[in-house]
């Protein structure tokens, strides 16, 4: 009785029946393997860096992985939970804090040797954080849950009314200015750290009545960054950056024509955007103008952060482990870990194949 066996499994096979691993001799072999580094296949939501050599990455399943060589090593840290990991900050190559589902909220003043469970005083869902020293900090996520500590996560007290909105993005740029984005275009600002809190609403967001706030509802805003108390950008659905240089008296809107945007960073003249399915943009005008980037980030895949120590040394990380590297401002960028659709798949000869039974 005949067989049926699929390419990638007969290739399997072959590879163990040719003795392609530990102690065969490599010239023996016809197989071209694909060069593919993974350091995790899970999807990776988050990561941070304050000085280029330290890094973290966080997300799925509790993952956390370390580099203390700026990226050539990496380590995968205990985090104690198997909850989604959302966010980390860290203030120093020490001491940072990572949100998760489920009210989860991590810490560690070693960096990541060790990582303690904080009490956040909720199980709500937490998406993002924003500290500015070791002491002050703020996480926010569904429910418009704003979360104030100004001992360094030992005490947390909640700075908003429950509301069924979920707030996606959170920067806070000094101990008093700091703003928030999130579902339906909110946009809050404080400028005293949080004690209040005020809607801020561009012209463009606008509506005549609630009939028009349905036919047209405000898009949904996920990425947030302040270079100082006036000077910000937010980015979201339908592909759109907003600017402001005024502390959000009124607002540029930029509209790049391509997928949602996740997340934004401006810094030392650059400035950079990351979404779904693969987008980059990129400006080099201090974030003015946008551009996308087709072909300098090769993956098809979802990017959900991105984080800079400099001008010139940055990450961009997302879906099935991907995380790339650029040391050039966002110009080109190299796979440390994860898929690029320009990688060498497996090939198997052309005679081995014919020999499959179908």
């Amino acid at each position: 009785m005949s067989r049926a066996y699929s390419k990638g499994a007969v290739a399997i096979l072959l590879m163990i029946a040719f003795g392609i691993g530990p102690g065969c001799s490599k010239a023996k072999s016809k197989f071209k393997v694909p060069d593919i580094q993974m350091i995790t296949s899970e999807y990776v939501l988050a990561g941070d860096t304050t000085d280029g050599n330290g890094i973290w990455v966080t997300g799925n399943f509790g993952i956390i992985f370390h580099s203390g060589d700026g990226g050539e090593n990496w380590t995968e840290q205990q985090s104690g939970t198997e909850n989604l990991l959302t966010d980390l900050d860290f203030v120093d190559s020490k001491t940072g804090w990572i949100s998760g589902i489920k009210g989860t909220m991590l810490h560690t003043s070693d960096a990541g040797a060790t990582w303690e469970q904080q009490n956040p005083g909720t199980k709500r869902h937490l998406l993002a954080l924003s500290f500015v020293d070791k002491d002050y900090g703020w996480a926010i996520g569904e429910y418009t849950t704003i979360l104030h500590t100004s001992d360094g996560g030992k005490s947390w007290v909640r700075q908003s009314e429950e509301q069924d909105r979920i707030l996606s993005g959170v920067h806070f740029s000094d101990r008093d200015n700091g703003w928030v984005v999130g579902e339906e275009g909110i946009i809050l600002h404080t400028t005293n750290g949080g004690t209040t809190w005020q809607r801020n609403m561009p012209t463009f967001f606008e509506r005549e009545n609630i009939e028009d706030e349905y036919e047209n509802p405000r898009p949904a805003l996920f990425g947030v960054y302040f270079t100082d108390k006036k000077n910000g950008w937010v980015c979201g659905m339908d592909s759109m950056i907003m600017y402001t240089a005024n502390a959000g008296e009124s607002w540029k809107i930029v509209n790049t024509g391509q997928d949602i945007l996740y997340n934004i960073v401006v810094k030392g003249g650059r400035g950079w955007a990351v979404g779904a399915m693969g987008t980059y943009i990129l400006s080099k005008d201090g974030g003015i103008s946008w551009e996308l980037q087709e072909d300098s980030i090769k993956s098809k895949l979802g990017f959900a952060n991105l984080f800079f120590s400099s001008p010139q040394n940055g990450w961009v990380v997302g879906q099935s482990g991907t995380m790339v590297f650029t040391t050039d401002g966002g110009d080109t960028w190299t796979f440390r870990s994860g898929l690029s659709y320009e990688t060498d798949w497996f090939e198997m000869p052309e005679a081995l194949e014919k020999t499959i039974i179908e």
